[in-house]
């Protein structure tokens, strides 16, 4: 079994998929061509090989018609290639074969989800949350989050996001996205509390180690917010907007060469976007601030 996950874009939420079962088909060779094809596509799936999986999924779904597990693999790598009408299709083939398949119902969720539909999403992750034999309800309760985020309910999605850490006390993700809506609420210790939370969780988690520094930056901590940036850096040299708060944080503790030196490499690399035009900003802004003057012996 393989299991996925779905990086969104600002503010770097993610939405988990499920794992795919072992495929239940007829005995006989059939069983055995369709057991091989399904398990070929749900490790292209694993590989990121969408077109491949489709392929390996949809010959297993013509050995072995009308079997649920089939139908929501392949749903899962048409959501992976973004298509989601199909998703959809599949998700509700996979449903309507197997009512208790609750993780096609979370999957389908996420779909509306990525359709902007966040209502129906919401309904659909409560239908998966009472389900007392669902496996994995944090998934459910985790999306039901992400969901109310997108609606601008930061309150709704903390409550959430906090029942999502009840169920799975390691969810690194949750803990991440729960400490950037302390962020937007300005609740900085809140949000430095989770980060680090999620880091502990998930000591790869780069992303978390950068909102960290914006998190600690607010807070005037600068010592904490370079470290916590650095990190960051250290797993991702080209992680620009890290490079672009070493810069500042630099910058604020006096340190202008080393603040120079990496505004200038994001100047360098991305010249005409926002973050490149702001570093920009930056740059001239301490070029013509005087040099400090020397302290007193």
């Amino acid at each position: 079994m393989r299991c996925g996950k779905l990086l969104g874009l600002f503010p770097f939420l993610v939405i988990l998929w499920g794992c795919v079962p072992q495929l239940n088909t007829p005995s006989g060779v059939t069983e055995k061509t369709a057991q091989f094809h399904y398990q070929m596509g749900v490790n292209y799936l694993g590989e990121g090989k969408t077109p491949q999986a489709i392929k390996e999924l949809v010959t297993a779904q013509s050995l072995s018609p009308g079997n649920a597990d089939i139908e929501h693999a392949l749903g899962l790598a048409y959501q992976q290639k973004g298509l989601y009408d199909q998703a959809m299709d599949q998700y509700q083939k996979a449903m309507k074969l197997d009512p208790k398949l609750t993780e096609a119902r979370n999957n389908y969720g996420t779909v509306l989800l990525a359709k902007g539909k966040n209502d129906e999403a919401i309904a659909v992750f409560e239908e998966c949350l009472k389900d007392q034999l669902y496996s994995t309800p944090e998934k459910a309760a985790y999306n039901m989050g992400v969901a109310y985020f997108n609606k601008k309910d930061i309150d709704k999605a903390i409550e959430h996001y906090q029942n999502a850490i009840k169920l799975r006390e390691d969810n690194s993700v949750a803990m991440y996205n729960l400490a950037y809506c302390y962020e937007e609420k300005q609740n900085y210790p809140k949000a430095i509390q989770y980060y680090r939370s999620a880091i502990a969780s998930d000591q790869s988690f780069k992303d978390a180690y950068y909102r960290l520094g914006v998190a600690l930056n607010h807070e005037h901590d600068y010592p904490a917010a370079l470290d916590a940036v650095k990190k960051a850096v250290d797993m991702d040299p080209a992680y620009l907007p890290a490079q672009y708060l070493m810069g500042t944080v630099y910058g604020k503790m006096g340190d202008a060469d080393k603040s120079i030196q990496k505004l200038d490499l994001v100047i360098r690399a991305e010249p005409e976007s926002a973050l490149g035009k702001k570093a920009q900003e930056e740059m001239e802004l301490l070029k013509s601030k005087p040099p400090a003057k020397p302290a007193r012996r």
